[in-house]
């Protein structure tokens, strides 16, 4: 009996070792395995998650005024974070330096002591923080600094600094033609949102990402392994827009000023060269109830169409001028009272009695809508087709994104009713946006030829042309001589003798019309709400420029004439008088050479060989910023003695170059105005004192 257990207990021994055996044997296998069959794959794995390819985003190209000084209206500039890998620190160096880097970091960044920052490090040390934090959104001339520091100083593999550059897109003429700059925004997996020219010129100023091989340091922190493992970005192109900013300055402080003055809800102001259709300039201004104040928050100028009122009349009288259906000589009786069916328009209480076509458009006469019905009413759609003809019912198809949809409703749109054919001869009824009207008085101001408004001019890679855009043609001839004779002269008498007296100018004469219409309130009719209007061009003979104001909901006055064209009268004089000045000073000084400016002495020399200007050169060869002088032969160029620790002159500089030169002296600067230096707050020669900040004052 003793036996058999035995032999039992000895078959399950066996049983129980050759089960841990095949087990072991089967452990061993996978070892083996995994080790010589698989190991480098795994290897490689691994490798996936400790060092990876990760994107540099390549800076963004800038955009520029359409100055020769190559006015930045957007730039991108560099931005460093900065972190430290205190682990690759020898503990000797260490020791040794720890007191004169806390120092140093305490005199960059006080927002720590010199002893917080040596417990702080220390602390990091002895954590094992191979990815300490130390600072954002440095500048180039904090980076040289830091870079020189202790410790840093031995370079990123012994002395453990980490730093990465982004770039920080700014505006340097702050909320300036703010919407229509535009922005982009970028998240991963998702579609781009997209404003203004960085929106629609995006492809061309995004450029090309780089690589960078990184390593991954803890969670999700990485930092750079080996610069010559990195693809460098390519910087992206350049855009040259057309839009003046001293000319933009003196639309938007018209446009503000009258906002406040009124109390309005918005307004809009679009300035263009009339014989090309570049946009000079364009403003737009809303208030916020929250802040009290107005700024740049949609681009309505753009992306609105209303119902604009009395300043479609000159469409509407081009149409019956051009097929013959009325001259301008015409008698007609101004009742004051034009009744439609049920419904009745008025010309405000006021009776002018018997008079002409040409008298009833100088004082916005609604008898000019009996005129239309009288003609048209028994094939409305004649009328209308006029209208398409000219490119009314179609977008501009501008560069920019969200254009408004204009509305020329047909004669067998379920909505045309009896009286759509007179209220659409005055403006309602019918939609355009501002620059749809803008574009359609720049065509009559332009000898008939309609252009498509641009508000690009060229695109550079570097110093190479990639793309030229000249002026666009959208409809050579919108009527005849005769007729856009006849147009001219009625809106000359407007400002003459008719609603827009109140803005006539010394020096030179205004041409256009002026507008007051309710706003509608979606499908439910009219508010009490108004939008007063005026567009026209200046001067009224040989025309330079084209202008229109659009102002809605102002609480003092409703008429476009006091309301929009005291705007834009403000804007024309000062226009005018600059084109004039301009005029005047190059008569007294045919032969000299165009005004320069001090700065980066590379740059300078590049834009004067691109010019075939001849140069005096007096500066040594290893220079980079100069002094210049205008000359009648030469521009004369010297050096610009920089002194270690002294604050610069900058005055006579492009806001780029001060800024740069002041910023990379360790200075933060502050702007006030548009244009060139006019004046610095702190004295050239004043030694510096890290971190102070300095005012400029452009014009």
């Amino acid at each position: 009996m003793e036996g058999m257990k035995s032999r039992e207990t000895l078959t399950r021994v066996y049983v129980i070792y050759i089960i841990v055996l095949l087990l072991g044997g089967g452990i061993v296998g996978q070892i083996f395995y995994l080790q010589f069959y698989k190991g480098s794959e795994l290897i490689k794995d691994a490798e996936k998650q400790i060092f990876v390819y990760k994107n540099i985003k390549a800076p963004r190209g800038n955009i520029y005024a359409s100055n020769e000084q190559k006015t930045s209206l957007a730039l991108s500039v560099p931005r460093f974070k900065v972190y430290a890998d205190l682990l690759t620190i020898k503990d000797q160096i260490f020791k040794d330096s720890i007191g004169v880097l806390s120092d140093s970091l305490h005199h960059l960044l006080p927002y720590r002591s010199a002893q917080l920052w040596r417990e702080t490090l220390t602390q990091q040390r002895e954590n094992g923080n191979r990815y300490f934090f130390i600072a954002r959104n440095l500048n180039n001339g904090e980076i040289e600094r830091l870079k020189r520091f202790p410790i840093f100083n031995l370079g990123k593999y012994r002395g453990g600094r980490i730093i990465i550059k982004s770039n920080q897109r700014i505006k340097p003429y702050g909320l300036l033609a703010n919407r229509t700059i535009g922005y982009v925004v970028d998240h991963e997996n998702e579609k781009p949102i997209l404003v203004g020219l960085e929106g629609a010129f995006n492809d061309y100023l995004k450029g090309q990402n780089g690589q960078m091989l990184m390593e991954k340091v803890r969670g999700n922190d990485w930092k750079p392994v080996d610069d010559n493992y990195s693809i460098e970005p390519v910087p992206g192109s350049d855009i040259y827009t057309s839009l003046d900013v001293n000319i933009q300055d003196v639309a938007e402080t018209a446009l503000l000023h009258q906002l406040k003055e009124q109390k309005a809800d918005r307004g809009c102001v679009i300035l263009m060269e009339v014989n090309s259709g570049f946009v000079k300039a364009i403003a737009n201004l809303s208030y916020n109830k929250k802040t009290d104040t107005y700024f740049e928050s949609q681009n309505h100028a753009v992306g609105l169409a209303s119902e604009p009122g009395s300043t479609f009349k000159l469409a509407s009288l081009l149409v019956a001028l051009e097929q013959g259906k009325i001259n301008i000589e015409d008698s007609v009786f101004m009742s004051g009272r034009y009744e439609f069916y049920d419904k009745a328009l008025t010309d405000g209480g006021k009776v002018y009695g018997k008079n002409t076509v040409k008298n009833a458009f100088e004082v916005s006469s609604n008898v000019i809508s009996k005129l239309i019905y009288d003609n048209y009413k028994q094939h409305p759609q004649e009328f209308v087709d006029g209208l398409k003809k000219l490119g009314l019912n179609r977008k501009l198809g501008l560069d920019i994104l969200g254009e408004g949809a204009p509305l020329i409703k047909d004669a067998s749109d379920p909505t045309f009713t009896g009286i759509s054919l007179p209220w659409m001869s005055i403006g309602y009824e019918v939609k355009l946006t501002p620059l749809q009207t803008l574009a359609f008085y720049n065509g009559v101001a332009n000898e008939g030829v309609l252009m498509k408004p641009q508000f690009v001019k060229y695109i550079k890679k570097g110093v190479e042309l990639e793309k030229e855009f000249e002026p666009i043609v959208l409809n050579s001839s919108l009527c005849s001589d005769e007729t856009l004779g006849d147009l001219k002269e009625l809106l000359e008498g407007v400002v003459e003798r008719g609603t827009a007296k109140n803005i006539k100018a010394r020096g030179f004469k205004i041409a256009g019309k002026t507008g007051t219409s309710k706003i509608a309130i979606g499908s439910s009719g009219y508010g009490k709400k108004y939008q007063a209007s005026f567009c026209g061009y200046f001067p009224a003979k040989n025309p330079l420029y084209s202008c229109i104001v659009v102002i809605q909901g102002p609480t003092k006055n409703i008429f476009g004439s006091v309301v929009s064209g005291t705007v834009f009268k403000e804007i024309a004089d000062k226009v005018y008088a600059h084109e004039f000045n301009q005029s005047d000073l190059a008569l007294k000084i045919p032969d000299q050479y165009p005004y320069s400016r001090p700065g980066s002495k590379i740059d300078f020399i590049t834009a004067a060989k691109a010019m075939n200007i001849p140069l005096d050169d007096k500066t040594e060869s290893n220079s980079s910023w100069i002094n210049t002088r205008t000359g009648r032969n030469a521009i004369k160029i010297s050096d610009s003695k920089e002194q270690k620790g002294i604050i610069p002159n900058v005055v006579g500089m492009g806001l780029v170059d001060a800024a740069y030169l002041l910023e990379k002296n360790g200075l933060v600067v502050h702007v006030e105005g548009v244009g060139i230096v006019r004046k610095q707050s702190l004295r050239a020669g004043l030694r510096i004192k890290k971190g102070q900040t300095i005012k400029l004052f452009l014009a």
